[in-house]
């Protein structure tokens, strides 16, 4: 079976024919399945009635972190979006009732933010309709190979850093 990724790389393998590829060919292939997951996560997420899917994300991360509540700047860390990214969508989640910002007891200068119990209904259905998904992309690999899959991509992953920082 030829996919698009094959064409890619016979193109560059006449030009460059002592060159090994096979590290490019597999990040083509995680590249455009990457991007085919973002747009399955983001129709899904608008299809929940989240304005973006980063909304989805940082509602979904403080539902995971639920009942405790978490800093801008730790959901910021947390979601790879910026600080100034993370008010934006925290105001449209707040407006539509799904978080609360609430005064830190321990510095007044800062907020925590509390998901609140719509939120935590919108969090749920939405993460069991993206799971679903994300799972329909995947459909043509056994659960072994979907295992293998994420265990595979983890290695280079925690190589290049992407691991939890203790602060989190």
């Amino acid at each position: 079976m030829q996919d698009f990724t094959d064409t890619i790389t016979d193109d560059w393998e006449q030009l460059f024919p002592d060159f090994d590829l096979s590290a490019y060919e597999a990040s083509i292939r995680i590249l455009r399945l990457g991007r085919l997951v973002e747009k399955a996560i983001e129709a899904t997420s608008t299809a929940c009635g989240f304005i973006v899917s980063g909304d989805y994300e940082v509602l979904a991360t403080l539902r995971r972190a639920h009942p405790d509540l978490l800093q801008p700047a730790a959901l910021a860390e947390r979601t790879m979006i910026t600080n100034s990214g993370m008010t934006g969508r925290l105001d449209r989640l707040e407006v539509a009732g799904l978080v609360e910002r609430r005064q830190n007891p321990e510095d007044r200068r800062a907020v925590n933010i509390l998901i609140t119990p719509g939120g935590i209904e919108a969090a749920d259905r939405a993460f069991q309709e993206i799971a679903k998904a994300v799972s329909a992309i995947l459909v043509s690999l056994t659960p072994a190979d979907v295992a293998r899959l994420a265990g595979l991509l983890r290695i280079p992953l925690a190589d290049l850093g992407d691991v939890v920082p203790s602060s989190v």
